[in-house]
């Protein structure tokens, strides 16, 4: 059993499956939990949580819960002595990650044990461990080359080689060998019927004219029809109208044993039955190809959207971003409520607003509602004829709290020390609060610190009523005749959020007006570079104006 202290030892563990060991009923999460509970039982370690990984390899440096456990397993505060799994291919079938994991849990104080493997804890312990991990990694790439050769193989001989079966089809057992089922696709006559609909709404739509992918999945969503249950979306009809199996045939391997893409000349082509006619296929793809935005005149799409990324569905129940659609072959552009967009017309009732309409319509009421003199003096009185004030004053803030941050560092260090001489244990739950605290305290300072230094970097600015007249002349003019960069840029820095529905919402932040007006008295005039960063986080200091 291993020793205890002055207190149990913790530990975490962790249990994962792949896709390919689930689809084989190897070890399965829930037995690997048990038996990690009963180890630590027996070896009287308290196991403080269990990481599960279902379906994710070995050898993925990516799986989510495994960094979310090194993450903790090395934190400061020392939360566990072990890291405990099945045995090492669990944790990882990877040498390099073997080793950069074991390097990581050695600085933190964290030992690694497995239920059903054990090394030594010497220099040939870990020579055993890394050669256990190349012998995992060997299997594992081995049965990957074996798996695509299977694939491979299964394609060459004309079988369906796996995975999701294309709307229309369904894949049937043509011939058993030993325990393998070889299967074919074949032609799933209701689906089928929906492919053959899909390609002539595309090509001719209801009334002659061609329906693009969004209006399709809208027309079918409403009448009833589903994608094997689901709903339709642009995408997936995309997909459909450029599977190539509808043509007969369709990729069985495009890739080598390594996993290498092939030239497309070495794919190996399956045969499956033909759903749709080539001439028909030709011509829908065609359509795609004209209606395609990267293939409208570039004056059409490559015009400045002011609003995209403000703009906002105005509908209670909705709430979704604004995407740009166009209209009458490309000649109008529209905002549009992305879920509208996605889902059709019927999930929300937000109207479309052509962008030549609106644009203009919000840089306007902008101009004239929060950029006249008059409201930009009632907006900005507080901070008018205060600046020097306002500067003494942040001034003394940051001695302030660059006093407070010696000192919580001064405390931060006492600590450290105290762990350092072993009059204080890291491990104690109360000392690691504290030092957590500290950190947090510093964090937060720093953060502070830091803002008020940029305040005072930018200098003496005297914010007068000339200086506010001034700035709104020249915001005014170059939100109404500005080129549509300036407008964008202008757009962004003091709008915050515009809602679009049976009225349009604008929202600002003063805290931006405030950093514009003394960015212009600070330029003499000039048109300053407009930053969003000037915008704080929401406040009190809103100014929400509403238009019909």
């Amino acid at each position: 059993m291993i020793a205890e202290n002055s207190r149990k030892k913790r530990a975490y563990g962790y249990v994962r499956v792949s896709t390919s060991e689930q689809a084989e009923h190897k070890t399965s999460l829930r037995q690997q939990e048990v038996d990690l509970r009963n180890y630590c039982d027996k070896q009287g370690i308290e196991l403080t949580e269990i990481f599960v990984e279902p379906g994710l390899s070995g050898s993925d440096w990516k799986r989510p819960e495994f960094n979310r456990m090194m993450l903790l397993a090395t934190g400061d505060d020392h939360p566990v002595d072990y890291v405990v799994a099945a045995d090492m291919a669990r944790l990882a079938r990877d040498v390099e990650l073997i080793v950069t994991t074991q390097g990581q849990l050695k600085r933190a104080g964290v030992k690694c044990l497995f239920a059903y493997q054990t090394f030594e804890e010497s220099h040939f312990g870990m020579l055993h461990q890394l050669l256990t991990g190349w012998q995992d990694q060997d299997a594992i790439v081995k049965a990957s080359m074996n798996t695509r050769r299977g694939l491979r193989g299964t394609a060459e001989e004309g079988f369906w080689p796996g995975g999701t079966v294309p709307l229309g089809y369904e894949s049937r057992t043509v011939e058993i060998r030993g325990k393998k089922e070889k299967k074919k696709l074949f032609i799933n006559v209701p689906e089928a019927r929906l492919v053959r609909k899909i390609f002539d709404l595309a090509e001719r739509g209801i009334d002659g004219t061609p329906m693009g992918g969004r209006a399709i999945a809208e027309y079918l969503n409403q009448h009833g029809y589903t994608r094997r249950g689901g709903k339709f979306h642009n995408s997936n009809i995309a997909g459909i109208l450029s599977r190539p199996h509808y043509l007969g045939e369709f990729p069985g391997n495009k890739f080598d044993e390594r996993g290498n893409l092939l030239p497309e000349d070495e794919w190996t082509m399956v045969q499956c039955p033909q759903l749709v006619s080539k001439e028909q296929f030709d011509r829908v793809a065609a359509l795609r190809i004209t209606r395609a935005p990267r293939n409208t005149a570039p004056r059409i799409v490559n015009g400045p959207t002011l609003l995209i990324g403000i703009a906002y569905c105005g509908m209670p129940t909705c709430g979704a971003g604004m995407t740009v659609a166009t209209g009458g072959s490309g000649r109008y552009r529209y905002y549009k409520c992305n879920e509208r967009t996605n889902r059709g017309a019927s999930s929300c009732r937000c109207p479309n607003v052509r962008t030549d309409k609106l644009d203009p319509l919000v840089m306007n009421e902008v101009a004239q509602r929060i950029f006249d003199q008059e409201n930009l003096e009632t907006l900005l009185g507080h901070v008018l004829d205060t600046s020097d004030e306002a500067r003494k004053r942040k001034q003394l803030e940051l001695q302030q709290c660059e006093d407070r941050l010696a000192e919580a560092r001064k405390r931060l260090s006492n600590l450290h020390d105290g762990i350092e001489v072993g009059t204080i244990s890291a491990r104690d739950p109360d000392v690691a609060h504290r030092i957590k605290e500290r950190r947090a305290e510093i964090d937060s300072l720093n953060n502070i610190a830091k803002v008020l230094r940029q305040q005072l970097d930018r200098g003496p600015a005297k914010i007068t009523p000339a200086a506010v007249r001034r700035f709104g002349e020249i915001v005014r003019h170059n939100l109404v005749h500005g080129d549509g960069d300036v407008r964008q840029q202008i757009a962004r820095a003091f709008i915050s959020r515009i809602r679009i529905g049976s009225k349009i919402e604008i929202e600002g932040d003063t805290a931006a007006l405030e950093q514009g007006v003394a960015a212009v008295a600070r330029s003499n005039g000039r048109l300053p570079t407009f930053d969003r960063k000037w915008c704080r986080l929401q406040d009190s200091n809103l100014w929400p104006h509403h238009y019909e």
